[in-house]
């Protein structure tokens, strides 16, 4: 059985708006953000999606986020800044969050629980010096 720990979920609408900004996306093609979370660990924030993959800031302190477009489901780097104008004003319970189909989701689950667990989630109390 999970346990619960409740973080920060991304808003999908001002993640689209800042996934347009980033692609320059003038088209009305349709573009719909990934649900995702953003979690603080002992490592730095990170972001997460349904299936319990999850993606520290890059070597150029980018973080990765995805969307849909079409058929597709690229993915976008985007700034902290960006990243933090994104946050939803609503927690929610990382266990209910990741998908629980098969041992590798509950894999995924493990390996970031253990990375939260210990560690505030309350994004506002981060340094981020």
């Amino acid at each position: 059985m999970r346990k619960s720990v409740m973080v920060r979920q991304l808003d999908t609408t001002k993640l689209e708006k800042v996934i347009r900004r980033g692609l320059n996306a003038f088209s009305t093609e349709k573009i719909e953000a990934e649900r995702m979370l953003v979690v603080n660990t002992p490592k730095g924030l990170a972001t997460i999606c349904s299936e319990g993959v999850g993606w520290f800031k890059n070597d150029n302190d980018m973080y990765l986020v995805g969307f849909y477009q079409g058929y597709s489901n690229p993915s976008l780097h985007i700034t902290e800044d960006e990243l933090l104008s994104c946050l939803s004003d609503t927690d929610i319970d990382m266990a209910e969050f990741i998908s629980s189909f098969g041992d590798r989701l509950e894999v995924n689950y493990d390996l970031w629980y253990n990375q939260v667990k210990d560690v505030s989630q309350d994004i506002a109390l981060v340094d981020f010096a």
